[in-house]
């Protein structure tokens, strides 16, 4: 027998430290059936399953009980709740682990920590490989707005800069930087033409608080599609459809910001 504390929501038992449960886990009940029959293995077994998350972000990230490690460290980040909440419901994870993966590849911890509460609160779609879906206003010829004649970001572009020249301080509103936005953005920025732009999140270099926060400036991004009529992305749990990947095409040379 271990010491434990049950509650209306919540089992703990103490057995080599705190394992620790919430009635949102599908295995509550059976939990609690263990500790009534004594079978403490079984408890314990329930309340803290050790499942190695094979192909989820590589081999680097795992689930063990209500923790993801990544190369066994605890991983401490915004997104991680929500991927453990969306896990007790029986939902596919596997983007949101894809999605992580990415979000700690990103050199700036500035980044690591904006990410994903802009994702969440836009309701911004992520793909099956953990990238992320954004609008971009461009000109008639698919050239940017703000120069008109900088980027072009026509269908299958793989559109990149610098991330050195990108501006990190998301106190700069509008500076160096290419720049994609939320659907609510759209309504407050002109333009001919909307494509949409697929972003890894390590490309992603700041979030700037104007237009409360809902664009990004990134380094890379690749254009996807065109949208003739524009509607707010229907995201379900995260987006799932499968955007071809443009991987053999050559990025483009142009430095110059937007």
């Amino acid at each position: 027998m271990y010491p434990y504390i049950i509650t209306d929501n919540s089992v703990t038992i103490i057995k080599g430290g705190v394992l620790s449960t919430t009635s949102a886990n599908p295995n509550f009940n059976g939990i609690l059936d263990a500790i009534k029959a004594g079978d403490w293995d079984r408890a314990v077994e329930l309340i803290s399953p050790r499942v190695a998350i094979e192909n989820y972000a590589g081999t680097s990230i795992t689930i063990d009980g209500e923790r993801i490690l990544r190369n066994g460290v605890p991983v401490d980040n915004a997104v991680v709740p929500h991927i453990m909440a969306m896990r007790a419901k029986g939902f596919d994870i596997q983007p949101l682990m894809h999605f992580l993966d990415k979000v700690l590849h990103n050199p700036s911890m500035r980044s690591r920590n904006q990410i994903w509460r802009f994702v969440s609160a836009n309701q911004i779609p992520i793909t099956q490989d953990g990238d992320l879906l954004f609008y971009k206003r461009v000109k008639d010829d698919y050239y940017d707005v703000h120069t008109g004649k900088t980027h072009m970001y026509a269908v299958g572009s793989v559109v990149t800069m610098p991330r050195h020249n990108v501006d990190d301080d998301p106190e700069s509103t509008c500076s160096h930087g290419l720049h994609v936005c939320s659907y609510e953005y759209l309504k407050s920025f002109g333009g001919d033409r909307t494509v949409l732009c697929k972003v890894d999140p390590a490309d992603i270099v700041s979030v700037p608080i104007d237009y409360e926060n809902t664009k990004v400036r990134v380094c890379r991004l690749v254009v996807t599609d065109e949208l003739h009529d524009v509607k707010p992305m229907d995201t379900g749990v995260y987006e799932e459809r499968q955007y071809e990947r443009f991987d053999n095409m050559e990025p483009l040379d142009d430095e110059i910001p937007f």
